[in-house]
């Protein structure tokens, strides 16, 4: 348990440092300024967060959150990106802890943490607004309840009556009233009942009550959802016709696990970017086929010959993908904000192969470090894009724009107080 704490501190630790530079952020995304709006209407005009006027953009549960931020931070956002930075340690560690689970080797479960802490496949994005905070929140939720059932189903025999299935419960009813993507969670888990068999008791079947009530508490969720009219923004499916879906499903999980490699695209960044990163991104198409080849042909090695954890975080990448895949692409399709959940499966993998590696090298001496350049790289270029939208995010936040949002919702502040004391 002390080796645990002090490993949650370091990826803390870790978290805090690599984003240092974002701290000092102003408010910059039009969702920022949508929260604390938000936030305000629930701390100065007393209005519910599970009041219906909030369930198009937000969910309760982030929201109840960020108001509390909102309380102690008011209109000072270095608070809030604390809070982000603190939160994605907090996920790492939780990456960590599910690997340790999974996998006796705790060097890879410490390279998969440490990966996911400093953005590797994700790139930093999501921890980079002070809105970022629900993904994050929801994240930490979904990897608690895999955590602990996963815990419960091989140390209790999946038993109801324990304390951790009853606070896989709450959490599980926690998690369903902040986002409708409850789905991903039970399919991550029956994946991980299906490729655990031997683990569990090859004489336990794969849908126990201890699933079968997630499932129905997945489906009355989502009925509720619909009926109390807390529903996401209207979206639309990635075709009409059953062939155009599936067709365009496929493309977008392409596309999205491509940019994990290669999350460069069309933008400012780029056009003002040195010679080096143009010249790569001009080489872009060609690129992309080479990555979704290399990653078609790594995932189907893996499913045939990996072991069962390598095929459990392989199918975990292509559950935590659907929700975004059945869409049609967004205009910033290439937001690699979406892919923060699905780099736990890409750090783990990235983890796995460099551990064996180094392992299979072990009589080589120096050379045996030579597969630690593969997360090395990550690292780099997570760090140069990182630098990179800092900057961008810093002159986005000195704009026209974010300056008249926020002097909008200083003069709202203003306004209460002056009610308050009146």
């Amino acid at each position: 348990m002390k080796q645990h704490g002090l490993i949650l501190l370091a990826l803390v630790a870790l978290s805090l440092m690599f984003y240092a530079q974002t701290i000092n952020n102003p408010f910059w995304d039009a969702e920022d300024f949508n929260f604390l709006e938000k936030a305000m209407q629930i701390g100065h005009q007393g209005v519910s967060p599970w009041s219906s006027q909030f369930f198009e953009r937000h969910h309760p549960v982030p929201l109840l959150l960020f108001w509390l931020e909102y309380e102690a931070f008011a209109l000072k956002p270095a608070g809030y990106y604390v809070v982000n930075l603190v939160l994605n340690g907090l996920n790492a560690f939780l990456v960590y802890w599910l690997v340790t689970v999974l996998i006796p080797d705790r060097r890879i479960a410490l390279l998969s943490g440490a990966l996911f802490a400093v953005g590797v496949g994700s790139y930093g994005k999501a921890v980079m607004n002070v809105a970022g905070v629900e993904n994050l929140l929801i994240t930490a939720l979904y990897l608690l309840i895999l955590n602990l059932y996963i815990r419960n189903d091989l140390q209790e025999r999946g038993r109801i009556l324990t304390w951790r299935y009853a606070l896989v419960l709450l959490l599980f009813l926690t998690a369903s009233f902040a986002k409708p993507t409850a789905f991903s969670l039970v399919g991550c888990l029956l994946a991980y009942k299906f490729f655990f068999r031997g683990e569990r008791g090859r004489e336990r079947r794969v849908l126990e009550p201890n699933l079968l009530i997630l499932v129905v508490g997945a489906v009355v969720f989502w009925v509720v959802r619909e009926l109390a009219g807390m529903v996401d923004l209207t979206h639309t499916l990635a075709g009409t016709r059953p062939l155009d879906f599936m067709v365009n499903v496929v493309k977008n999980m392409g596309n999205y696990l491509i940019h994990m490699f290669f999350p460069i695209h069309a933008s400012r960044l780029v056009n003002t970017a040195n010679p080096v990163v143009q010249a790569i991104y001009k080489a872009a198409p060609v690129l992309r086929w080479v990555i979704g080849l290399g990653v078609v042909s790594y995932s189907l090695f893996g499913f045939v010959f990996g072991n069962r954890t390598l095929r459990f975080f392989l199918v975990w990448t292509l559950i935590t993908l659907i929700p975004y895949s059945v869409l049609s692409f967004p205009a910033d399709w290439a937001n690699i904000g979406y892919l923060y959940s699905v780099a736990i499966g890409f750090v783990f993998i990235m983890a796995a192969g460099t551990v064996l590696s180094i392992d299979l090298l072990h009589r080589r001496r120096w050379r045996r470090l030579v597969p630690l350049v593969f997360p090395a790289l990550f690292v780099l270029l997570s760090g140069y894009i990182t630098d990179k939208l800092d900057t961008k995010y810093e002159a986005d936040g000195q704009s026209a724009g974010a300056h008249e949002s926020l002097q909008r919702l200083t003069d709202m502040r203003a306004q209460a107080g002056a009610r308050g004391r009146g």
